[in-house]
């Protein structure tokens, strides 16, 4: 029944981030090559040493060009904030990790994230502080308007809309099936047990057709729709959907449906993240061109 390929208008800071991991790693390492020259072991095998020397000369074959290229892309930033006088605080730094976390579904869900990308708290926020010196440098160019972030609203409110809905159904592969089912229950028929007997989908032999809390986006959109048009209690029409045809019911709701105003704040950071999406690069190439760089391990022309 789920559907998970729905497509969101926001990027998440984390998912900008993470591409930036190995990179953003690999320029600590290039740093400290440079400070710390001497031959010593970072492994041993068998008594034998894997040394500092040797790990730098593998990552700068393997890795190298595109850490310098990350590095002067950090640098050229850093040096444009402080053309512009834009600094950035550990106030605003954890307040976008404070983002982060509750975008993936809290503390546990922000920790395996970091695990599963081999990157540590510190190395995000690194990164995080990089994402919000260019959404500061270049944010006086994106309009936030009151009517700019209307029009976007209009146009992506299912975007923003939390609520949820607690539903059962029953699927069958016919509108004829469906329609008799449908008058069996409005003449009282017990919902679960009519599940458990008629319903196609293997979960409702034991869930009696109970599909839990879900929100926008996880159900095939026909059947979601049907589902969130419903008032509590009522029992739908027969539906359509790819997998067959369902008659549902609404159990509860919960959570606020949509308003401009009470998504304002999420949908200014929308607007903002798409303008950002849409500007970063052709600035970028821009100033790079601009500067005067020599990077030995760019590849040759």
């Amino acid at each position: 029944m789920s559907n998970s390929n729905k497509g969101t208008a926001t990027v998440t800071i984390l998912a900008v981030l993470v591409t930036l991991a190995v990179a953003g790693g690999g320029g600590y390492m290039l740093g400290g090559r440079l400070s710390q020259p001497e031959v010593q072991a970072v492994a041993t095998v068998n008594g034998d040493k894997i040394t500092k020397t040797a790990l730098y000369d593998r990552m700068i074959k393997e890795n190298g060009a595109t850490t310098v290229d990350q590095m002067i892309t950090e640098l050229l930033v850093e040096q444009e904030a402080k053309k512009t006088n834009n600094t950035v605080t550990p106030a605003e730094v954890d307040a976008e990790i404070a983002k982060v976390k509750a975008s993936v579904g809290g503390e546990d869900a922000f920790a395996q994230a970091l695990a599963s990308n081999n990157m540590t708290l510190d190395q995000l926020k690194d990164r995080v502080k990089f994402q919000v010196k260019v959404q500061k440098i270049l944010s006086k160019d994106i309009k936030t308007d009151d009517a700019t972030l209307q029009e976007y609203f209009k146009a992506h409110a299912s975007d923003f809309d939390k609520q949820e809905i607690h539903a059962r159904h029953i699927l069958v592969a016919t509108e004829d099936e469906a329609k008799a089912i449908k008058a069996q229950l409005d003449k009282g028929a017990d919902f679960a047990a009519l599940a458990k007997e008629k319903s196609t989908e293997p979960a409702a032999k034991t869930s009696g057709g109970d599909l839990g809390f879900f929100g926008h986006g996880k159900m095939d959109p026909d059947f979601e729709k049907a589902a969130f048009a419903l008032k509590v209690k009522e029992i739908s029409q027969p539906v359509k959907s790819q997998f067959g045809w369902h008659v549902i019911q609404l159990l509860e709701t919960k959570g606020q449906a949509p308003t401009f105003e009470n998504s304002k704040a999420a949908v200014k950071d929308a607007v903002t993240s798409q303008g950002l999406n849409d500007k970063y690069q052709e600035w970028m190439t821009g100033l790079k061109d601009k500067a005067k760089i020599d990077n030995t391990l760019a590849p040759k022309k």
